[in-house]
């Protein structure tokens, strides 16, 4: 297939604005490279992002402040025998006739043992660990200061998500689903709220080639079931459930992210009274300071901090600096009666 510079669909238009905004963002004083790994099965769904993709790169509309450099990366689980090696040749025969480099990764070279375990899940750590890996090895050979993952996950994979949390019990951060980006801004789903429909329209319209996956067809993977057995009722009952299902997902992160504010704004006013301090509060407290202390703020470490504020508070000393693991120390400051808490690393304290 040959892309050549044309207008785009509307379809596309949606997606280059989204390309749009990421470079806005990323402007600095001079332009800069960004890496786009695209993550592609051969499916429909991936297929119709690294043709929408392509086209925009070959578009008059596409003129980015920062340059975009596009690779492919492609994962061959090696569960399906010759039909997953075909898919690779496909993924990989589409990338040499567009120019774009793609890079396979083949599941026995991770070399674990799957016994006992849920075969979905570690192929997902092991393609996000991959895909980390690549971007980051590239972005230092290809200089570039940012990189994103592309996935091509849209509306009804949200849908299929909030559901199979609810299934298996879950507060409500599962109720979030997938978003457009993840919270390090490193995975970028910009079919997030794109309905399955409107995306089987994009693919017909452009004619474009995909392969079919023959494990999407067993019942046996509880997605599969829920999108065989669930979606179809839900579809029945509302033509527009996806978009039911990303409003209310947009609600409940509104929701938490005031209440989390609401409870840094009230771990703030009780900074000064750190003996009303609950263990969890003072951990969620030390948390929102640095989230790198997630690593070793254990809870008995927090009851032993606290325990040691409290002795400070009473005492006549005007500093104290509490040892935590791999190198962490909170330091407490008494100024006029009151207590301030710091936390810092030994290798940045001058």
């Amino acid at each position: 297939m040959t892309f050549t510079v044309k207008s785009l669909n509307n379809f596309e238009y949606l997606f280059l604005e989204k390309i749009h905004i990421i470079d806005k963002k990323y402007v600095l004083n001079e332009q800069i490279n960004i890496l786009l790994n695209v993550q592609v099965s051969g499916g429909m769904d991936s297929m119709c992002l690294l043709n929408s993709l392509i086209k925009i790169a070959h578009s008059k509309h596409f003129k980015p402040n920062n340059k975009f450099i596009i690779i492919v990366q492609h994962f061959n689980h090696q569960m399906r025998g010759i039909e997953s090696d075909l898919d690779s040749q496909f993924v990989v025969n589409f990338c040499l006739k567009n120019g774009i480099s793609v890079y396979v990764e083949n599941f026995n070279d991770y070399k674990i043992n799957l016994t006992g375990k849920n075969f979905q899940q570690v192929a997902r750590n092991w393609r996000k660990k991959k895909a980390i890996e690549l971007s980051e090895e590239l972005s230092k050979q290809l200089n570039c200061k940012k990189y994103f993952i592309l996935t091509a996950h849209h509306a009804r994979d949200h849908v299929e998500t909030i559901l199979m949390h609810l299934i298996r019990g879950c507060s409500l951060d599962g109720l979030i689903g997938i978003k457009e980006f993840d919270e390090d801004e490193i995975y970028f789903r910009p079919f997030a709220e794109i309905s399955f429909s409107l995306l089987q329209k994009y693919c017909n319209e452009e004619k474009i080639k995909y392969r079919l996956d023959s494990s999407n067809e067993s019942d046996k993977y509880d997605r599969n079931y829920i999108r065989h057995n669930i979606i179809p009722h839900l579809s029945n009952l509302n033509h527009s459930y996806e978009k039911a299902f990303v409003s209310l997902s947009n609600d409940v992160t509104n929701v938490l992210a005031m209440q989390k504010e609401k409870n840094l704004t009230n771990s703030i006013e009780k900074k000064w009274h750190l003996d009303a301090f609950s263990v969890n509060e003072i951990y969620m407290y030390l948390i929102e300071k640095n989230k790198e202390l997630k690593r070793v703020l254990t809870r008995n470490a927090a009851m032993n901090l606290l325990h040691e504020i409290k002795i400070f508070k009473k005492s006549n000393f005007l500093q104290k600096d509490i040892n935590l693991a791999q190198g962490w120390i909170v330091q407490l400051n008494k100024i006029n009666n009151n207590i301030d808490i710091e936390v810092m690393q030994k290798n940045f304290m001058k």
